[in-house]
């Protein structure tokens, strides 16, 4: 039968006391056989409550003792920390208490004064646990844990690729520098880590992005352990900070890794005029539409779930936003916010193609290298113009449609507006109600839309009449 607090409380006179046998488990590290501690109340609810807590803070100080008896300090520093919480009380460093105000340090030893010695609770409370070290390759597997409101909003492939970053980079440093744990990396270490991507950098085997990624990754990690273990700022020091790979003069590795936008004479013709990717399949084929007539990212559109996508409103219409619970959470690209984007001509025809969204590539890392594998290994990208540098990708068509924007003359507000890096003002004024909202992001579409599926965009003066009246109507400077 299950017990419950009640259970283990006694009224003795007018007091009430915790009173219960200690769990065979323990036996190894408690020699009392029964526990009788008075709770120092005459009130029942009071009582129940102080019996919870009291309890709690036996079973932590039972787990600590047995992790000091096992001599490992992680778990002796998880399990104190776990014991402290019972008390009321989180774990400081000694130098902190020291330095921070009195009556916290005097709190403390007037707390333990009341224990015996050999509780792990007394070094826990003044901050004189031996602080856990750990690998760089331990440290890559604890991050999810570490940052787990940071990566709340990750889908499965989100989540994955996130994860994969650490692990790359423990790998990469433990083969260049040797195993290390984190309290021991030494400034030389650092330093012969940076020089080595400096040299790859400055070979073109990588770019100075990618170098300056892991030498960044490196110095997160280190910073998450010293979080982890409550390191006083006094004695923190990470010699990855302030280091990176500076950009080159001239990078060889940009001309090999430079994505260029594919043409619009592609995109019309080959991509929705001969649909050349349905020899792939529909959904990859009508998410590289969608992408080249938005400018969304290919991730943007297949992740979106079926109550993102409004076909039947007004002006139809997809939602990218961050979701944080669920089959379907999601986070967008940092420096991307939450928007609405109006499908026009060949993108709407695309998406009531798939009015459910696309499960195929749904919260999947598939999608670039099936179809950028496709392409190239069936001759259907575009030959690259006589004298150019560089490769074409299916992810090119976003620069495809930076270069429509750039034609089309949209100032820095409306760019912002349409590529999701800013929302919420055009021409320096809030833009209010998502009516007005949507019919702008409609007219923005159409200046810089691709004609197909029996659709043309309207001459672009029409379009900037159109666009100028609503703005003047809802009171937005033009000048």
């Amino acid at each position: 039968m299950a017990t419950s607090t009640a259970d283990y409380l006694e009224l003795r006179g007018k007091t009430y006391y915790l009173r219960m046998r200690v769990p065979a488990e323990f036996a190894d590290v408690e020699p009392l056989l029964e526990i009788n501690r008075s709770l120092k109340t005459r009130d029942r609810v009071d009582a129940e409550a102080k019996c919870a807590n009291a309890r709690a803070a036996l079973f932590a100080e039972w787990r600590a003792r047995r992790a000091g008896k096992a001599a490992d300090t992680r778990a002796i520093f998880d399990t104190s920390i776990e014991l402290l919480k019972g008390w009321g009380l989180t774990f400081r460093p000694l130098d902190d208490l020291l330095t921070g105000p009195i009556d916290d340090l005097l709190s403390r030893i007037e707390l333990i004064a009341s224990m015996d010695l050999n509780s792990a609770a007394v070094p826990a409370a003044l901050g004189t646990l031996d602080l856990p070290d750990a690998t760089l390759a331990e440290m890559a597997e604890r991050m999810p844990d570490l940052k787990e409101a940071e990566i709340r909003a990750k889908n499965p492939r989100q989540l994955r690729e996130w994860c994969g970053n650490y692990k790359r980079a423990a790998k990469d440093f433990t083969a260049v520098i040797g195993k290390r744990t984190v309290l021991k990396i030494s400034e030389q270490d650092a330093t012969d880590y940076e020089d080595f991507w400096k040299k790859r950098a400055k070979s073109g085997q990588v770019t100075t992005n990618y170098a300056n990624k892991q030498v960044r990754y490196v110095r997160q990690m280190i910073n998450a352990h010293f979080d982890d273990i409550r390191l006083a700022k006094s004695k923190r020091v990470n010699f990855f900070e302030g280091l990176g790979v500076a950009k080159l003069s001239y990078d060889p590795s940009d001309d090999e890794r430079k994505k260029l936008p594919l043409p619009e004479k592609w995109i019309c013709g080959r991509l929705i005029g001969d649909r050349v990717l349905e020899g792939l399949n529909q959904q990859a084929s009508d998410i590289s539409i969608i992408a080249a007539i938005c400018g969304c990212r290919a991730s943007e559109i297949y992740d979106i779930p079926e109550e993102d996508i409004h076909l039947d409103a007004p002006i139809p219409h997809i939602m990218l936003r961050v979701v944080l619970e669920g089959e379907d959470r999601r986070e967008l690209k940092r420096g991307s916010t939450s928007r609405a984007v109006v499908l026009l001509g060949p993108a709407l025809a695309a998406m009531r193609r798939h009015p459910r969204g696309f499960a195929r590539y749904r919260g999947k890392a598939s999608f670039s290298g099936e179809v950028n594998g496709y392409l190239r290994d069936n001759g259907l990208f575009p030959p690259l113009p006589q004298g150019t540098s560089g490769r074409y990708v299916i992810s090119g068509l976003r620069h495809s449609f930076e270069d429509r924007m750039d034609a089309a003359e949209l100032s820095n507000e409306e760019r912002a507006h349409l590529m999701g890096h800013s929302i919420g003002k055009l021409r320096g004024r809030p833009v209010y109600g998502s009516d007005l909202e949507l019919r702008v992001r409609a007219l923005l579409q159409e200046l810089v839309g691709i004609e197909g599926d029996g659709w043309k965009p309207r001459p672009r003066k029409a379009i900037r009449a159109e666009l100028d009246r609503l703005r003047e109507e809802a009171g937005f400077r033009l000048g």
